[in-house]
């Protein structure tokens, strides 16, 4: 169970070092610090939430890493609410942006992940008592895990997934996260491969029970999108505009010339531009950038000010509405393929737009889907975005094929919630 050797490893090298470096780089980073923080008023947190309700019934303890995780448990909690009424679901998380910005009528409590030190984690554990610790994706803390099975308490992992190059194959630490993934006596995974590369790791071993059950964020999507999907307006007669959502510097270096020649060519183009991270100095080199071309932008700040300006680049100086904007535009770039891997495409597929993204899409099973569908397309340089961008806005069978094509990626992959819930009730 409790590996000794990992154990010691763990617990004398490199969680501490893990530790300082975060009190460390929180000197620079708010966010950190928050996260930090947080984790000091966890244990007052849930004393003061137990000692004012009178629990009777079982508590699932959920815990993701970010916002991003916790959208592919949040149908999971709201069907596990529906399905058994009095239960009581716990939310943890490791960052201020799944903390400050998750939200269901489903979570009772949420605070973030404690310290993991033995001792924090078991005092955690002995006052809250779960049923369940179930958790999304990734993010698995070995202390967390190890004092879970001396409570004797089960674990779930849903969304589960491996790369196939993973860091986890490489010898010393398939030894390591044999023994971590030993330790769940559940794991659900989005596809069938990644359910073979979890069994390659664990081995022929009784527990965990490993099965391919989807990805539920599909049925997040999906369901947040239900309404827009009945009356909103179809492609082909909205405005000819364009959404670049969440892109790094890297992205803009390679998009912003080819937009800027797509507005001659289509002069009835409009830009919607979103950052990934809308500070004051990455807006300005965007604006510069658009400058250099002969165009100017402006900045609006909030999703009223955007969807009744008739500007031709308009940047988005703050996050929370990217979502809605794709229900009015006709293509969407998303970023992050050209740095550090893509960001959500899922958003503006439902809203059947055609999905642009660069090179590096590989850990994203959805982004391999959607390319298989025809709704999807990777680009490497500015001359192929200036000429998938053109090759859309010139046919509009082609717009309508491929918006179809995106749609059909959320509508093929609902109702693994389902699935997933039933698994957590039963095993």
């Amino acid at each position: 169970m409790m590996n000794i050797f990992w154990f010691i490893l763990y617990n004398g090298i490199i969680y501490p070092i893990i530790i300082i470096a975060a009190f460390f780089f929180s000197i620079f980073s708010a966010k950190m610090r928050e996260g930090l923080v947080g984790r000091f008023q966890t244990i007052n947190k849930l004393k003061n939430y137990l000692n004012n309700n009178d629990i009777k019934d079982d508590i699932y303890w959920f815990h993701v890493a970010s916002l991003g995780e916790f959208y592919q448990i949040k149908p999971i909690l709201e069907g596990l609410k529906k399905d058994k009424k009095y239960n009581v679901n716990f939310v943890s998380f490791s960052s201020p942006s799944g903390m400050n910005h998750a939200i269901s009528d489903a979570i009772d409590l949420k605070f973030y992940l404690p310290f993991d030190f033995p001792w924090s984690i078991q005092k955690v554990l002995r006052l809250v008592k779960p049923k369940k610790i179930i958790f999304s994706t990734y993010d698995v803390w070995p202390n967390f895990l190890w004092i879970s099975k001396v409570e004797k308490i089960n674990l779930s992992i849903i969304s589960a997934k491996i790369e196939k190059h993973s860091i986890k194959f490489k010898p010393g630490l398939l030894n390591f996260y044999k023994m971590i993934y030993r330790l769940f006596d559940t794991i659900y995974t989005i596809t069938k491969e990644d359910e073979k590369r979890f069994r390659k790791i664990i081995g022929t071993h009784k527990k965990p029970i490993i099965s391919s059950l989807g990805n539920p964020r599909f049925d997040t999507i999906y369901n947040n999108a239900r309404e827009l999907l009945a009356h909103n307006l179809p492609l082909f007669e909205r405005e000819q505009i364009i959404i670049v959502g969440s892109s790094h510097s890297k992205d803009d270096y390679h998009l912003i010339p080819a937009l800027s020649n797509l507005i001659i060519n289509f002069p009835k183009l409009r830009i919607i531009h979103a950052p990934h991270e809308p500070s004051k100095k990455e807006i300005k080199k965007i604006q510069n950038s658009y400058l250099k071309f002969g165009y100017d932008s402006i900045v609006l700040y909030d999703i009223d000010s955007v969807q009744f300006s008739s500007d031709q680049i308009v940047i988005i100086g703050e996050v929370g509405f990217l979502a809605n904007l794709y229900w009015s535009s006709i293509i969407t770039y998303i970023g992050g393929g050209f740095s550090t891997g893509i960001h959500n495409i899922m958003e503006p597929a439902i809203a059947s737009n055609p999905v642009i993204f660069g090179p590096k899409y590989q850990k994203f099973n959805e982004a391999e889907q959607i390319l298989r569908l025809g709704g999807g397309f990777c680009v490497h340089d500015s001359q192929s975005i200036e000429k998938i961008f053109s090759k859309l806005l010139k046919s509009n069978n082609l717009l309508k094929k491929a918006g179809n094509a995106s749609l059909n990626l959320i509508t093929n992959n609902i109702d693994s919630s389902d699935k997933v819930i039933n698994g957590i009730i039963l095993d």
